[in-house]
């Protein structure tokens, strides 16, 4: 028996943090514990807290973007050692239907990710499935690889956008996500980039993070059309820019959540075939190259960690990622 720490959502707009008496109990084959060392505070989040969420309500336990270090390793677990350093997938697969067979985990239905139908990683101390681990180099700080899922989430995005379509790409949206599919598509070989935000200091950042043009809404000329638009936003004024600023044959990925249905210019889109994808979370190569990028500095993850709060402050941090000026936010689970 230990005591653990977890933060919950106790209520809608309320978050406190609990001691909890954990069993130790022995591990089941191809599972593993893992400490926790940070979190980051995701939009997702943020709407599972305001009651917002289709997939979890308050009273819960948070968090999906975690990295950890390895404590105990179960039965039948290869390639993974008691004090590697991790990145935990949230994507709890049941790894036997069509799309975990092919290996697209992401497609599993229903979708159990930890912190909304799964049990939330912001707890001290937790047992994960083996297959869910990505190692990282012990060497990598731990706030920087903290930042891996929302790298990774980049990198299927851009993986998502044929390279024809990367010639010359609209990224609408600035934020955590923005910011992070703007490097990748640096990384990944994109030619030119053009980003818009509300916020004159994310788009100023964006520009510092490798987009070529910056605009707030409005600013662009509305004859100008990109061989590929990433729309982060999904709102439905967003939509419809990314729908009628992509050339024939172009493609537009959504990678915002959407809070509802939202209409789409078929006429033009069908006709001319301009192509409309989604793009939902990530598969585990995903995370082999967002790590690497971390790793090689490739991708600046420092610039766009706004904040770290302690576990004893984790109403705080929930309150600093609402502020508009916010990107990303991280909890210290080992302090």
């Amino acid at each position: 028996m230990s005591t653990q720490r977890k933060i919950v959502f106790d209520a809608i707009g309320s978050v406190t943090t609990e001691q909890y008496d954990d069993p130790h109990a022995a591990l089941e084959p191809g599972q593993v514990r893992v400490a926790a060392k940070y979190i980051g505070i995701c939009g997702s989040d943020l709407h599972v807290l305001a009651g917002g969420h289709p997939f979890a309500q308050p009273p819960t336990v948070p968090g999906h973007e975690i990295c950890a270090e390895v404590t105990e390793v179960g039965p039948e677990v290869e390639g993974v050692e008691v004090g590697d350093h991790v990145v935990v997938d949230p994507i709890m697969a049941c790894g036997h239907c069509r799309a975990c067979l092919a290996g697209r985990y992401n497609l599993c239905e229903p979708p159990m990710v930890a912190g909304f139908r799964a049990p939330g990683f912001g707890r001290t101390s937790q047992v994960v499935p083996a297959r869910n681990l990505h190692i990282a180099p012990r060497d990598l700080p731990w706030q920087v690889l903290a930042f891996a899922e929302p790298a990774t989430c980049a990198r299927h995005c851009v993986g998502r956008l044929p390279e024809s379509a990367r010639e010359n790409v609209l990224v609408i949206g600035a934020g955590t996500i923005g910011l992070s599919v703007i490097q990748a598509l640096r990384i990944m070989g994109a030619g030119q980039i053009t980003s818009v935000d509300l916020d004159p200091t994310k788009r100023q950042l964006a520009a510092t993070l490798g987009a070529d043009r910056t605009f707030a809404p409005g600013e662009l000329d509305p004859a100008e059309t990109f061989t590929g638009v990433i729309d982060v936003v999904a709102a439905q004024a967003t939509l419809t820019e990314a729908c009628t600023r992509v050339v024939a044959g172009g493609t537009v990925v959504v990678m915002g959540v959407p809070s509802g249905p939202r209409e789409i210019p078929l006429p033009s889109m069908q006709r001319f075939e301009r192509d409309l994808v989604s793009s939902g979370m990530y598969v585990p190569s995903d995370f082999a190259d967002a790590i690497a990028w971390l790793a090689d500095g490739r991708f600046d993850a420092a610039r766009l960690v706004t904040d770290v709060f302690s576990l004893e402050d984790a109403p705080k941090a929930y309150a600093r990622a609402q502020e508009p000026d916010s990107i990303k936010v991280l909890i210290s689970l080992s302090d």
